[in-house]
């Protein structure tokens, strides 16, 4: 009789010990949804300054500010009249030709672009020779001309004088092609040539004349 009991009283403390872990269980904080429903994501990072310097206008070489072009290609010519480079820097005859240093020969130009540019003095080859086969400049004056092969020939247009051994223009069939220097500040004639062996003997000469 009493072991019925025993049994009976651990049986009630089992159930009351279940029934208590029921309970606490019951009481647990439910799982929070997330604010939106927003994903975790790591910690935002703090955005780092650009490391790309802002667009600062390029400066204006002073010297070149008010500088003209005759033809699209040749040197600027400055406000006081001086041929120079792309750098500003005065440009030299005296130095080979296409130097950097050098008045630079324009790429190939349409012939009908120059026909209203009265600042630029047309000169034709052609195996007959040069047309016009002389031409008048003032003493160290920006000069521009343009050279126009008017035959099937390559023509190379060059001074005798090592003074202007930078001013030189060569042009193929068909083509036509500028450039702007200075003349020589000395007074006289410069003979201008065809520097492909055998054309100034058939007459591809004239001369520039310096007042």
């Amino acid at each position: 009789m009493k072991n019925k009991k025993l049994w009976i009283l651990l049986g009630v403390v089992v159930v009351i010990l279940i029934i208590g872990a029921i309970v606490l269980q019951g009481k647990k904080p439910a799982a929070q949804p997330l604010a939106n429903n927003t994903p975790v994501t790591s910690a935002p990072t703090t955005p780092t300054s650009a490391t790309s310097t802002p667009n600062v206008p390029t400066a204006v070489n002073p010297i070149l500010k008010d500088a003209q072009v005759v033809v699209p290609g040749a040197n600027p010519i400055t406000k006081d009249n001086k041929v120079v480079t792309a750098e500003g820097k005065p440009t030299l005859n005296n130095v080979s030709p296409m130097t950097p240093s050098a008045p630079q020969e324009t790429p190939a130009i349409s012939k009908e672009s120059l026909a209203k540019n009265a600042k630029v003095t047309q000169i034709t080859a052609s195996a007959a020779g040069f047309v016009p086969n002389s031409f008048t400049v003032a003493a160290g004056a920006p000069v521009t001309f343009s050279v126009t092969s008017i035959d099937t020939q390559t023509h190379v247009f060059a001074f005798y004088d090592p003074s202007l051994s930078a001013v030189a223009v060569g042009i193929g069939p068909g083509e036509t092609r500028a450039i702007t220097f200075n003349a020589p500040t000395k007074a006289g004639e410069y003979i201008f040539y065809c520097n492909v062996p055998g054309h100034p003997s058939r007459g591809e000469t004239g001369k520039m004349i310096v007042k």
